[in-house]
């Protein structure tokens, strides 16, 4: 067994022999930028915290090797990854920053409902051996990878003294660290080339991503949860409408999201990130997995299409399996504005409850870490493959957050939900290409 202090310290002593690797002297300098001042791999800013040191080091090759800088956010927690020459810094951080206030609002810390693994088949008890294999990563876009094989090492580098690092532990169950704890990641890659490229890096870098990669090569945008990072190409073939801003607002969300409370159901992930882009200018563009033409009018016109479709439903209130019923990797065109307005209406509903919606998805995160493992001996465990949470499972912790009528009260909301602030007017063009969050442009 490896102490919680020892574990801390390994992890220390693998990011500084990981920094000395990528801004020793032979190294290339990739820019980096960071509360406005200017610096190098080969000479990185003083007092940078490790996470945001960690996340420099691992993507430094790639960047090197593409002509991509690193920006990160004043306060560590997400690095943006772009072209040297793309420029837009600036606005690219300000749209970030943008999404880190709208989800600090709606979704601050609040104290965690475990700090122990539940007890591992077998007998282990909490704080006992450490899992097995890393938990499989979360992809929002493609779907989930296979399980990861067993391993012993982590697969980035020496120990002082050669021997081989053991798998981190992981206390709270998912992802590779504790919650807020990470430097997320997020690339904005120049094009279908480099999208290429950053998923060979993947491949080489990321055991256990290497079978899943194929799946990724046929997207061009992905969020993973372990490594915690985010991608999209910016200029993707056959673009005829997209809006970068709304991409980068959906993702980050997403990728705090992850940051904060790990896997969530589909449902409430994509919701959340639809509803920062409302909050933004009253308008949505990313729609997962879709394929084909969007009416210029979809983008706003959610609001009146619930309106409509709960007008005569007051004897019908919404169920949970409306929501839940929508897996990873599929469009769902009746779920997803559910989705977005029942989301709606637990961020108002929770004006009046104190942080009910991070409760509830501390709850979920909770569920998630107790039930979505399997034995692979008789004191480890791993992550199930393409495990999903039972809808009775959420509706009973909707329930004791929000309160029993939380279905009846959120019924009669849709009814009479109101146009969003700021909504754009209508696009002068009848229709639109499709382009999902995945960053794919098709139809």
């Amino acid at each position: 067994m490896i102490s919680t202090t020892m574990t801390s310290t390994l992890r220390a002593a693998r990011i500084w022999i990981l920094a000395a690797l990528v801004c020793g002297p032979a190294a290339a300098q990739v820019a980096v930028g960071w509360k406005d001042k200017e610096a190098t791999t080969a000479k990185l800013h003083v007092g940078l915290p490790a996470p945001a040191l960690e996340a420099i080091t691992r993507w430094a090759p790639f960047c090197e090797a593409r002509g991509y800088r690193m920006d990160l956010d004043a306060q560590g927690r997400v690095l943006v990854v772009t072209r040297a020459k793309r420029g837009r810094t600036k606005e690219t951080l300000r749209i970030v920053g943008a999404a880190q206030t709208w989800f600090d609002g709606v979704l601050p810390p609040v104290p965690r409902a475990s700090a122990e693994p539940a007890a591992a088949p077998g007998g282990a008890s909490p704080g006992g051996p450490a899992p097995g294999p890393r938990p499989a990563p979360l992809p929002e876009d493609p779907e989930d990878p296979p399980a990861p094989r067993p391993s012993s090492g982590t697969g980035v580098g020496p120990r002082p003294g050669g021997a081989e690092a053991p798998a981190p532990k992981t206390a709270w169950g998912s992802g590779s660290g504790a919650p807020d704890s990470q430097t997320a990641t997020l690339f904005l890659l120049h094009d279908e080339v480099d999208h290429a490229a950053f998923l060979d890096h993947l491949e080489a870098s990321v055991p256990h991503l290497q079978g899943w990669i194929a799946t990724a090569r046929k997207q061009t945008g992905l969020t993973l949860e372990d490594p915690l990072v985010g991608a999209f190409v910016e200029n993707a073939s056959g673009q005829e409408e997209w809006n970068g801003d709304h991409e980068i607002l959906n993702r980050v969300v997403q990728l705090l999201v992850l940051r904060r409370f790990g896997q969530q159901p589909n449902w409430l992930v994509q919701g959340l990130a639809w509803e920062a882009e409302m909050a933004h200018d009253g308008s949505v563009y990313c729609f997962p997995y879709r394929d084909g033409f969007v009416f210029a009018t979809e983008h706003t016109s959610w609001p009146s299409d619930l309106r409509i479709a709960f007008k005569d439903r007051s004897g019908r209130p919404l169920a949970v399996e409306e929501l839940a019923r929508w897996p990873r990797g599929v469009w769902d065109g009746e779920a997803a504005p559910v989705a977005w307005g029942f989301v709606r209406f637990l961020c108002e509903a929770q004006k009046t409850k104190d942080k009910a919606l991070s409760r509830l998805l501390e709850e979920f995160r909770r569920i998630r870490d107790e039930q979505d493992r399997e034995p692979t001996g008789p004191t480890t465990w791993r992550r199930i493959e393409g495990w999903s949470m039972d809808p009775k499972e959420q509706e009973a912790a909707l329930t004791a957050v929000f309160g029993p009528d939380v279905w009846k009260r959120a019924t009669a909301a849709l009814r009479t939900l109101k146009d969003v602030a700021g909504s754009r007017s209508a696009d002068t063009k009848a229709k639109s290409r499709a382009r999902d969050s995945s960053g794919s442009a098709r139809g």
